[in-house]
């Protein structure tokens, strides 16, 4: 492009200073909305893929048969790791690891003062760990995670601990000594920050052999399974994953109990699947590829309405400009040259947009790290390969909003564009099924589209919330218990219900709803092994059903002679059991089942004692779950405390002395449990696409009321002649108005018609994947349609009042 070209592109820039504005605004919106997603899908399809040897790299999984269904499990288990190595040796490394622990951290300073410290990204991994995975280490020596003392730090815990200095070297923090969890351990190591986009992400290890110290009977344990513990194996060069997956099949021949053997198979699962693989299950979370792709379609939709907006405006700007090309024909100007110029124009739009929208980018990146960083830690950010990014996406737009503008001013006849006598017909607006009515059409469907997805998300996400779930959440305070000493805990009780704002304490293994839950298989005793169930085991005290207000329908409730301990036998004791349970057992009443005996596992019996109504011990994504309530005191780790309204600030100042009395030197973690419940994720991807929609349509419809801003503005210019007859002939304002906004309404409803059965379709599909859902009905539906309407009408009828009051004397005045 010439010199006298860009002169007279920014000259003409400048002179339409609102029709630039309007361009930049959407162009950059939408672009920074296609940054986010860029970046968002870069960090999804990223994780784990810096690993020299991930693509040889497998995690074992599991496949497990049960009565009416197959179970997938992400993890096996605790020894399975040991077996792989004994079988198949020729496999370069087998590491197992127990993720996502609680630590409490205790540091000694240069003046005996001890700091605690607490982390919840403590993992146990073996010496195979480091030699598996590629993580760069900062200080420290190759042969780690041997010793049975041994800690190593990530750089954020170290700068945390020992504060900034020494991010000038971590060599002298090698052979220092730390307190975890009460027990001493030298720092043998300090690792670079893992990546957040990894499915082995902590923040501190600690040896296996300190997991297999404190849990030895785990390690024989060949049929329970713990949603945390994970094992993966390094496949050689020359053994592909087929081989290993037809040779697991006679590995599971090794398990001392050859029925669960039958029912069980092993497959390898390539690392790079784990994060997005909703089958098995992420370490950490999993994204869902439909979450991703709602992303991408949103992306491309706030996209493509900045497009159809620019080419609106563009359209308008064309009659005026036809004297420019007129002339410029005459000089000689050929049509590909002025599509080329034109075009060119739309490119430099779009690279000033770009760089605006680099800094939107960033900001919405850094709010959206924010606003998970309770959940999940994020690091979603620009980085260098954005510029082949935004490159390649600056010539998309050039070419989706510049060549029909392009195309339809460089078609314009020299005489007519000199005498600025351009006929309706080439503006696309003249015929009834015109190419700009398709655009119109387009833009108020996705608009209708996202406004229909954003309902029906909001709804569904408002019945979460807002559904009953069979127990009393409101007024309870929930306390972390560091440690499980019944004289201690009864102190704690007994101190707590001599406060008259106290009502009930119960010390249980977690809230009815849990984030984190254990599960055994359950049968009648009559019953065959090809007759058990999953079921939740819950470890509770007698107190737990009067504190969450749960329903026993029959039978009696767990008493302190039902109380079983680790020094007692466990293989008989009593039980309560959830309606759910009872059913699955194929008991017709609750009454039935009360004096019955159960297996529970395969060496131990119990008695149902009682049986409750059913809750949701689960998400309400999934169908409520049979649910084991076991009076085992020895398993607690919360206190949940039912506490009057009033007077509220001082009765937790109270429990907080008391708890911090009895548990020195620990940290002191309550939380209602309502923000339990929120803090836990259990709808962390619903609340994601949610906020996505509201974000992805006030960015539609802000585009789209600029994009017909400039539609009827188009319009006024090319009836201002008739709308002046009309005048001059007494046509009223509002008569004037009512002739804009029937041609708009009969758009909108159009798009309508398309929208509503595709927004239906996405929807249910999407509300199929829940459990517990709403309805689909006609006023989500509806409720788009008033919404689109009044948009379109406050931005049509701003523009049509603004023709309608126009004098008519000068738009007569050329006649």
């Amino acid at each position: 492009m010439s010199n006298n070209y860009l002169i007279a592109t920014f000259r003409n820039l400048v002179n339409n200073k609102v029709n630039t504005l309007i361009n930049i605004t959407g162009l950059a919106i939408s672009i920074a909305c296609c940054i986010f997603v860029y970046v968002f899908i870069k960090y999804e399809k990223g994780f784990d893929n810096f690993h020299s040897r991930g693509d040889r790299v497998y995690r074992i999984v599991l496949d497990e048969k049960k009565a009416e269904r197959t179970e997938f499990n992400g993890c096996v288990s605790f020894p399975v790791a040991n077996a792989l190595r004994n079988d198949f040796p020729q496999l370069e490394t087998v590491t197992q690891l127990y993720v996502n622990n609680n630590a409490t951290i205790s540091i000694t300073d240069q003046n005996g003062r001890s700091k605690l410290f607490e982390d919840n990204q403590l993992t146990y991994a073996d010496e195979y760990f480091l030699k598996t995975f590629d993580f760069k280490m900062l200080a420290g020596n190759d042969k780690l995670l041997y010793q049975p003392d041994e800690v190593i730090l990530t750089r954020k815990l170290a700068d945390n601990f020992f504060g900034t200095k020494s991010r000038q070297g971590y060599t002298d923090l090698i052979g220092k000594m730390i307190t975890v969890n009460k027990n001493s351990y030298r720092i043998t190591a300090i690792l670079e920050d893992i990546p957040r986009n990894s499915n082995l992400a902590c923040h501190m290890l600690l040896p296996f052999k300190v997991f297999e110290k404190i849990n030895p009977k785990l390690m024989e344990n060949w049929k329970d399974l713990y949603s945390e513990s994970y094992t993966f194996v390094t496949l050689p060069k020359n053994y592909s994953a087929a081989q290993f997956d037809a040779a697991l099949v006679g590995f599971k021949n090794k398990f001392p109990d050859k029925e669960l053997s039958q029912r069980q198979t092993y497959h390898p699962q390539p690392l790079i699947e784990v994060h997005a693989d909703e089958k098995y299950g992420g370490t950490f979370y999993t994204t869902p590829s439909i979450l991703v792709l709602a992303f991408v379609i949103m992306g491309m939709i706030v996209l493509l309405t900045s497009c159809i907006n620019f080419i609106n405006l563009a359209t308008v700007q064309s009659l005026k400009r036809a004297k420019e090309i007129g002339i410029r024909k005459t000089l000689g100007s050929r049509n590909y040259e002025l599509v080329l110029r034109f075009m060119g124009e739309t490119l430099i739009v779009t690279i000033i947009a770009s760089a605006i929208a680099v800094l939107l980018a960033d900001y919405f990146l850094n709010a959206f790290n924010n606003y998970l960083s309770f959940i999940v830690e994020l690091d979603l950010h620009i980085d260098q390969t954005i510029i082949i990014f935004l490159a390649a996406l600056c010539l998309v737009i050039t070419f989706l909003a510049g060549y029909y503008p392009a195309k339809l001013m460089a078609s314009y006849q020299s005489i007519q564009a000199l005498k600025q006598a351009v006929k309706v017909k080439h503006t696309g607006f003249s015929n009834r099924f015109s190419f700009r009515k398709v655009l119109v059409i387009t833009q108020f469907t996705v608009s209708q589209l996202l406004i229909i997805g954003t309902i029906v998300v909001a709804m569904q996400m408002r019945y979460f919330h807002n559904r009953e779930l069979g127990y009393q959440k409101d007024g309870i305070l929930t306390v972390e218990l560091p440690e499980n000493d019944l004289q201690k805990l009864a102190v704690f009780r007994n101190q707590l219900l001599s406060r008259a704002q106290v009502k009930e304490v119960s010390f249980s293994s977690g809230p009815p709803t849990s984030a984190s839950n254990g599960f055994v298989d359950l049968r009648r005793r009559e019953a065959g092994k090809a007759g058990s169930f999953n079921s939740e085991r819950k470890f509770v005290d007698p107190h737990y059903l009067s504190v969450f207000n749960i329903k026993l329908i029959a039978g009696r409730n767990l008493q302190e002679p039902d109380k079983v301990t680790l020094s007692d036998s466990i293989k008989r004791y009593n039980i309560l059991l959830n309606k759910k349970g009872a059913a699955a057992m194929g008991f017709k009443t609750a009454d039935e089942a009360i004096g019955q005996e159960v297996v529970v596992g395969d060496r131990q019996f119990a008695t149902i004692v009682g049986v409750t109504d059913d809750f949701f011990n689960v998400s309400l994504q999934q169908s409520i779950m049979p649910c084991m309530l076991f009076y085992g005191t020895n398993w607690v780790s919360m206190a949940a405390i039912r506490m009057d309204k009033a007077n509220t600030s001082n009765t937790l100042s109270y429990i907080q002395k008391n708890w911090q009395s009895l548990f020195p030197g620990q940290i002191y973690k309550a939380m209602t449990l309502d923000y339990y419940m929120d803090k836990k994720a259990f709808y962390v991807l619903e609340d994601i696409m949610y906020q996505g929609f509201k974000i992805f349509v006030l960015l539609a419809i802000l585009i789209g009321c600029l994009g017909l801003y400039g539609l009827v503005s188009f319009l006024a210019q090319q009836r201002q002649k008739e709308i002046g007859i009309r005048k001059v002939l007494g046509a009223s304002v509002r008569g004037i108005v009512y002739l804009f906004s029937m041609e708009f309404t009969w758009l909108l409803l159009m798009s309508f018609v398309v929208a509503a059965p595709l927004g239906y379709f996405a929807m249910s599909s999407w509300l199929q994947t829940f459990a517990n859902r709403i309805p689909l009905h006609a006023g989500y539906f509806v409720a788009a349609l008033v919404i689109s309407f009044l948009v379109a009408a406050c931005t049509v009828g701003f523009q049509a009042v603004k023709a309608a009051v126009a004098n008519p004397v000068k738009s007569l005045r050329a006649e």
